[in-house]
């Protein structure tokens, strides 16, 4: 008797089933469980010594420690053989080589032993633990890496020193179950353990920014390399366990990243390292091919010389131990194109692209446009740097750049005018904002091109309510001569008492406002969008009209002189966010001047009221 053949639809279902049962009874085999590794057995590891080939090694294992990184958080110890490793030791940008027993795969080379080793003995994460790092998910809350604004070189670097101890730290107090498969003795290795570190990419930088990164990210021994030669669209082989791969933090015209060793791929799924990079969770790295040009022999910490490529993905977790992303598409960076101009040297413009991260991006485009400043323009003595531009955020608005900074500090302060907006938007409390692009224009000049504010008069000793009058301002060039600008005010129709005209630079402006004038806080993003527009510049001459009245800032406005029964109300109710004040702005103008301000003088003034016209008598 004939049987009825299956339907098309069970025949699917018959084979993805059995696809799923091959897949489960395959996963497990491949990879060997920690705790069948024994001391004496002999691995396999693959690494990239020199250009894009492959090469083995053999790793002799010595034991397991347990709990060493943690909870439930192991390394398997092992003493490296072959290749270069007999001269060189363990090499920086090697982390993440896959070790594989008897063709299972076992983890990968991730830490190293103290500094000046006599042999190259190194620590292997187990493949399970970075498979269950990387596979996490979830966004990244802000911490501690933000930059604080206004920003300086001196913070920059303390930024950088807090990314760099977060991936480079020797190991700390272990748990009380600290314990060792193998030997007794290599209980006393666990102190001295410490990741093997990526092999950083500088290129394109000044020496001297050069020198300072280095030293912030303790990348000493590192070795700048030149720019990548790959080109996106590049057709390249598959990634392989063993391939040496890259994460960028800054490509274009200068290159800031890093390259290490891929450890497996899992279809688009690619996991490397075995240590954490900087800790972040999240990520957004771009991932990148990289290639070795050669190993750099070094009595404490060799290291592969190594260029990033062409961008084949997205990083997207940094974990304590492993870092791994998705073959594919790069992801979305901050892309910024630089303008310097002076009046020496021709016009060139710089290209180049910042990842995206809440707290990394506006710490490396700083770098970023600090370096492009520092590259091209002497280091000491007055100049006046002029910025103009624009920080875009897509559909969630744009903030114009139209300031100058002038004097000793022109370029560092200019650096981070620049990248301000970036910073305040990317930790802001309303929504999720990262910069897409970035367009600024600096130009640059060796002189200092900036005014004082020597004095300031009414046109009239008897000013009337709201009556207009012409303010004079006499401002002295520096080294130079004197000009007088007159700015048409208004006084309020009703005010009480005597006011104070301020005549101010920005930075007192911006002082006193935040002692007693107590500006508002943004209450949503299109509030705060307006207020970094809105954001005091150097090259602005303000004016303010300042009377001494018991006020309060509600809901971001100011309201002045109000009656004692309006602020009690507002004191007792508590769904209403006010903040009292004991002077308020009435009157507020500026002017913008082709050279910075600096300086303030202050008018005391009272209003009169005309006198009433006398009434004709009738005779």
């Amino acid at each position: 008797m004939r049987r009825a053949s299956p339907g098309p639809a069970l025949v699917v279902a018959l084979l993805l089933l059995s696809g799923v049962i091959a897949l489960g009874a395959q996963t497990p085999s491949s990879f060997l469980p920690i705790d069948d590794v024994r001391p004496g057995m002999v691995g396999t590891g693959r690494t990239v010594f020199a250009g894009d080939a492959i090469e083995e090694f053999q790793a002799h294992i010595l034991g397991v420690l347990r709990n060493v990184m943690g909870p439930q958080r192991d390394l398997i110890l092992a003493r490296l053989e072959g290749g270069p490793l007999a001269r060189t030791g363990v090499i920086q940008g090697m982390s993440g080589s896959p070790v594989y027993i008897n063709g299972r795969l076992v983890g990968a080379v991730s830490y190293q032993l103290g500094s000046f080793p006599k042999e190259a003995i190194a620590g292997i994460t187990p493949i399970g633990e970075m498979i269950a790092a990387v596979n996490l998910t979830g966004p990244r809350a802000a911490g501690d890496l933000a930059l604080d604004w206004p920003a300086t070189p001196a913070t920059m670097y303390a930024a950088l020193g807090r990314l760099a101890s977060r991936a480079v730290a020797p190991l700390g107090r272990f748990p009380s179950d600290f314990r060792v498969v193998g030997p007794s003795s290599l209980a006393d290795l666990g102190p001295v353990l410490r990741p093997i570190g990526a092999a950083m990419v500088l290129s394109g930088f000044d020496p001297s920014v050069d020198r300072d990164l280095r030293q912030a990210l303790s990348l000493d021994g590192s070795v700048q390399s030149p720019a990548a030669a790959g080109r996106p669209g590049l057709s390249l082989p598959a990634l392989r366990g063993g391939d040496a791969v890259g994460m960028s933090f800054i490509r274009g015209d200068f290159e800031m990243g890093a390259t290490g060793t891929v450890t497996y791929v899992d279809g688009a799924r690619v996991y490397a390292f075995g240590h954490p990079f900087l800790n972040l969770g999240p990520t957004s790295y771009s991932m990148t091919r990289a290639r070795v040009y050669t190993i750099l022999p070094s009595l404490d910490s060799s290291m592969k010389v190594a260029t990033l490529g062409p961008v084949i993905g997205t990083m997207t977790q940094d974990r304590a131990t492993a870092v791994g992303g998705i073959l594919g598409a790069g992801p979305r960076e901050l892309e910024v194109t630089l303008t310097l101009s002076s009046d020496r040297t021709p016009e060139r413009t710089l290209r180049f692209s910042v990842l995206h991260d809440q707290n990394l991006t506006a710490l490396f485009a700083y770098v970023a446009i600090l370096n492009s400043l520092i590259a091209h323009e002497r280091q000491s003595g007055a100049m006046t740097v002029q910025a103009t531009g624009s920080v875009s955020f897509g559909a969630n608005g744009t903030v114009a750049i139209d300031d100058m900074f002038t004097g000793d500090a022109a370029v560092p302060l200019a650096a981070a005018g620049v990248t301000a907006a970036i910073g305040a938007a990317a930790t802001n409390d309303f929504r999720p904002a990262l910069a897409e692009r970035l367009d600024v224009e600096l130009r640059v000049s060796e002189r200092q091109e900036s005014a004082t504010i020597e004095r300031a008069w009414l046109d009239t000793t008897m000013p009337r309510p709201g009556a207009t009058h012409l303010l004079h301002v006499q401002l002295r060039h520096y080294r130079g001569e004197t000009e007088t600008l007159s700015i048409p005010v208004e006084m309020p129709a009703h005010a009480a008492g005597p006011l104070t005209l301020l005549v101010s630079d920005a930075a007192i402006l911006t002082t006193l406002e935040q002692r007693e004038l107590k500006p508002a806080r943004p209450s949503n993003w299109p509030a705060l969008v307006a207020q970094m527009n809105a954001a005091r510049r150097n090259n602005r001459l303000y004016v303010r009209l300042i009377a001494t009245s018991a006020g309060a800032v509600v809901g971001g406005d100011t309201l002045p002189a109000l009656p004692a029964s309006v602020r009690t109300i507002l004191d007792e109710d508590k769904t209403v966010a006010s903040a009292p004040v004991a002077r308020t702005v009435v009157g507020a103008w500026e002017r913008r001047l082709e050279r910075a301000v600096r300086g303030s003088r202050e008018l005391t003034i009272t209003l009169r009221p005309q006198p009433p016209s006398p009434v004709p008598q009738n005779k």
